[in-house]
Formats: structure tokens, sequence, C-alpha cells
């Protein structure tokens, strides 16, 4: 028995073997997975049950006549190369030139055909919740497109519920458990609003699975509003065509179906600008016409004048209900009763009447006392009640009335403007200010 070779050593072997019958070989197949790779460029040629890697040097790629693209059927021209590092064999292409389009090609345009005369991509498009409380995600568990998704969706909508659909990406699974997902997640009991299909990117071969026709059927059938994001932008397959809206990547998909909150944000602090400048001009013209009625006389803008003027009535009506007038008119009256008294006691004749009149002053005297303690009552509840009313009463409390400079009162510390003069009121005097601006936020 010999002895055995190295691995090195039979390689070499080979290639001296190998490499010069096929110093300049031509071959025929379909572009696939093409690359580049620093200065260099990388590609599959397959057919039906066969593969053989090929490269495209940097110096020899300007004098090629065709650029090589994924899905294209090409004539190459170049030498095999053993890479006995790796132990792979490349075709070192020398000459490209195009041998029409590739069968993976024709099949989707035919496929495509197919389906859109069956009008699953002309159908009217489903609009997208514009504020979802939950979305449904197909995707395959510990995939680049779901983390993808899940980070979009936390960062621009962390309140909005995802529910998780596993499906294989690729491979014969990938179309059954996508169907199997799809109707799962269109279940009413779920209360999804909308359905994310994400996959990464990848060859034609690797998205094969998302231009079958009962999965673009199931996508243009869906009850849900569907988002594809399968691939990247420059790959197109039949269910982003059936999709209610295409996107370019899994991220793109992820904030087409969720609000941006800080755009919400940015939209509100618009909003509540507009309308703040809106009311501040309708304040202002309510301020001029104020001012107008002021100067006619009819209307007294001062706070503080109203309520003196309405301090002042409740203080006469308040000396007309003092228990003294009441006192001094039951006096008058009683004087009157008391010489009607004395002018019938001067008619009468008989001892009946002077009881009858002795009677009388009796029970006048309890009557008036509980008049006089009933208007004494009412006497100082009305007088805590204007003291309640007096605007300046709390400036004996340490409090200070401030008032901007037309003389309105100051409710608000959102009022105050930074450099603005204010009007401060003490017990025993006032100043006036000059508002700085806040340190806090």
């Amino acid at each position: 028995m010999d002895a055995p070779l190295s691995v090195k050593r039979l390689l070499e072997q080979v290639k001296a073997r190998l490499e010069p019958p096929f110093a300049a070989v031509c071959v025929v197949g379909e572009v696939s997975n093409f690359r580049g790779s620093g200065r260099h460029w990388y590609f599959t040629l397959k057919e039906e049950g066969a593969a053989l890697q090929c490269a495209v040097w940097a110096g020899q790629q300007r004098f090629l006549a065709h650029t090589p693209a994924n899905g294209q059927r090409v004539v190459l021209k170049g030498s095999l190369n053993l890479y006995i590092a790796g132990g792979s064999l490349t075709l070192a292409v020398t000459h490209c030139e195009p041998a029409g389009q590739g069968d993976l090609q024709a099949r989707l345009r035919q496929l495509e055909a197919e389906l859109r005369a069956e009008g699953l991509f002309d159908r009217p498009k489903r609009p997208l919740p514009r504020f979802p409380r939950k979305l449904g995600v197909v995707a395959a568990l510990g995939g680049a497109a779901l983390r993808d998704v899940l980070e979009v969706t936390a960062q621009r909508a962390p309140g909005i519920d995802l529910l998780i659909a596993p499906a294989a990406a690729q491979g014969e699974r990938c179309v059954p458990e996508t169907l199997l997902a799809l109707q799962e997640i269109q279940d009413p009991f779920w209360n999804c609003e909308a359905v994310l299909l994400v996959r990464g990117g990848g060859s034609l071969e690797d998205l094969w699975a998302f231009n079958d026709p009962a999965l673009v059927r199931a996508v243009a059938t869906c009850r849900l509003p569907v988002i594809a994001g399968v691939g990247h932008e420059i790959d197109t397959t039949l269910v982003d065509l059936a999709a209610d809206r295409r996107a370019a990547t899994p991220s793109q998909a992820a904030e087409l179906a969720t609000p941006d909150r800080t755009a919400l944000a940015a939209d509100l602090r618009r909003r509540t600008e507009a309308l703040t400048a809106k009311v501040a001009w309708r304040l202002r013209g309510f301020e001029t016409t104020l001012n107008l009625l002021t100067d006619r006389g009819l209307l007294r803008s001062d706070p503080v004048l109203r309520n003196q003027a309405r301090l002042g009535a409740l203080s006469h009506r308040l000396d007309l209900a003092h228990p003294r007038t009441r006192l001094d008119q039951a006096a008058t009256r009683l004087a009157l009763l008391r010489q009607r008294l004395r002018h019938a006691s001067s008619l009468a004749d008989g001892e009946a009447d002077r009881l009858r009149v002795r009677e009388a002053q009796r029970r006048l005297s309890p009557a008036l006392a509980r008049l006089i303690q009933l208007q004494d009552h009412r006497r100082a509840v009305l007088a805590e009640r204007i003291r309640g009313l007096d605007p300046t009463a709390p400036l004996d409390r340490g409090f200070v009335l401030a008032r901007d400079a037309q003389g309105l009162p100051i409710t608000s510390a959102g009022r105050v403007a930074a450099g603005q003069i204010l009007h401060l009121a003490w017990r025993d005097g006032a100043w006036t200010s000059t508002a700085q601006a806040s340190s806090q936020d």
C-alpha cells in the first residue's frame, strides 16, 4: 500500500492536472447571489442540480463587455482555479455576455402575469390604521427582520402591542407556516388591526417562497391590511405587489405601521402654539373692546373698583338691616302704640281694659327682645360675608395683590413673561417690579 498523501499534496496534484485542460473554458448558466467583496466580484453560476463559484478580479472588470446581474443567463469564459488553502474550485471570468433571461426570472414574470390577470395586484388597497393598538408580525424567530421591527416599534410607539406569529423565512416550510400564521393573525380573537410580513434580504432563490401563488392569494384576500417588507429595496416579490403597502425593508414596514410619537409631539406643540396665538389674539380684541367701554364710562375695568362698589352697596344694605335701625323703628312704633294705648286707656271705663293693656305690655317686651337678638345675629352673618368679599382683606394676612400694566389681577404664573412690569400691593403700601425668568423648566 502506498504511503498516504497529505491534503495539500493531494490538492497540488489535482491542481496540476485540472487547471491546464480548463485554462480557457466556456460555460453557460444563471447568475445568482452576485456580490462585491472589496474590489473583486463574486457570484454563483447555476442551473438545476449544479452550481459553480465564479470570480471577476478587479484588474479584469474593465475588460468585460457585460456586467453580470442576479437572474441573468450568461455565457462566461475563463479558467478554472483550485484554491488549495480553501479546497474550493473557482472560475476566474475573463469574458461575459448575456444569454437571455434566467429560468427563475422567466418563471417569475409568468407567475406575475397569471396573478395579475386574476386581479390580485390591481385591487383597491386598504388604508392602514393611523393609531393602531395591536399589530400582527409574521417573521422568523431570531431573525434580523423581527429584531428591526421590534426596535423601530419600541422607539416610535412603545405602547403598541405586537402579536408575533413565527414562520420560516425560506425553504419548504416557509409557505405553509406563513399561510398558517396569516390565518391565525386574522382571527378576531386577537384584535389585530394590521399585519407586517417581513423577511431580511437574500438572493432570488432565497426569496422565491414569497412568489408562491397560494401565499400571494392569501395576502391579497387577508381580512386585515398587510404591509410587506420582504428583502431589501432592490428585491421585489409577488407578495410585495399583492400587499396593501410595500416597504423597502422590515424597518420601513414598522415605520409605515406605527405612528411616530416624536412627530406627534411636535404636531401637538405646533397646534398648541397656534391655538394659544389665536386665543391671545381674541383676548387682545376683547381687551380693546373693554378699554373702549371703560373710556366711555360704560364699564369699569378695574376689578378692585368693582369689588369696592359692591362692598359699598352691601354696606348700605347692612346699615339698613342693622338692629339699631330696626330697634329705632320698633321704638317709634312702640311710642306710637303707647300713645294710642294711653288714648285708649283714657277712654276705658272698666277694670278689664286696664288688664288687657297690662297683658299687652307684658307680651310686647319679650317680643322686642327676640327681635333685637335675631337682628343682631343677621348683622353678624352679613358682616362676616362683607369681610369675605373685601378684596383687601387678604393683604392683612400677608398676601400680595399682583396686577399687570393694565391693572388686571394676575392669577396664574403662566401669564407672567420675563421683563413684564408688575404692580404689587401690600397692606401698607405698593411697589412696581419687573418679572425675572425662572431658573427651572
